[in-house]
């Protein structure tokens, strides 16, 4: 069973007989976005093209693991990828580890911490420059996706990074955002992966992914 549910779902309540897995989507959309230029390469002193053109190596992080590498792939080689670069940024990295061992830890799904802060205040506050046009609200995302997969017993997680994604490139908010479907998420070029796999007493495998991709600004 897969859904999404922008902005808000409850990732504990009762699966029906507790078969299988499930899965959680969330992306929230906080506030109006304006279309935003995207540069080009002048091919004549006539003519401008305008290309997407996605890097296809991630650089200044840690490594990642294999589950963080599974969804970096995916990134990078979908056919109608459209961010304008694709390269590792070690702070987004941080954050969305952490904010994915959080959720798992802390026992909760959403793009904000049980504090109140969201994707943009806690990439600001750990150093990261967002744009000055992005919200400033402290609950405000305009960079996060996130999913949350749990099953009774411990599936083959290439399994679920396959369930995830496509879960992801079914919802259109979610699309957007990781293939930068428009301009606005076109320009943002830096990432961070994370995953956490929380077991409880509950579910076997219990996990959470966190896509983080802003665009640096002044």
């Amino acid at each position: 069973m897969l859904s999404s549910h922008p902005p808000h779902t409850d990732p504990h309540r009762r699966a029906p007989h507790l078969l299988g897995w499930w899965v959680v989507l969330i992306l929230a959309l906080g506030w109006g976005l304006h279309a935003l230029a995207v540069p080009g390469r002048a091919q004549t002193p006539t003519y401008t093209l305008y290309l997407p053109l996605v890097a296809r190596e991630a650089k200044t992080c840690a490594p990642l693991s294999p589950q963080e590498q599974a969804v970096l792939d995916r990134l990078l080689n979908h056919p109608d990828q459209r961010h304008q670069a694709l390269i590792c940024n070690d702070i987004l990295q941080r954050v969305a580890r952490e904010r994915a061992l959080d959720m798992g830890q802390r026992n909760y799904f959403s793009h904000v911490t049980p504090e109140g802060y969201g994707p943009n205040y806690l990439v600001r506050q750990a150093g990261y420059p967002l744009p000055t046009w992005y919200s400033q609200a402290v609950s405000a995302n305009n960079i996060e996706s996130i999913a949350y997969y749990a099953a009774t017993v411990t599936p083959d997680w290439r399994v679920v990074v396959d369930e995830v994604w496509q879960g992801w490139m079914d919802s259109p908010p979610h699309r957007d955002h990781l293939l930068g479907a428009t301009d606005f998420y076109a320009a943002q070029t830096e990432f961070g992966i994370g995953y956490a796999n929380v077991p409880d007493e509950r579910w076997a495998y219990r996990s959470y992914w966190v896509v983080i991709i802003a665009q640096r600004g002044p």
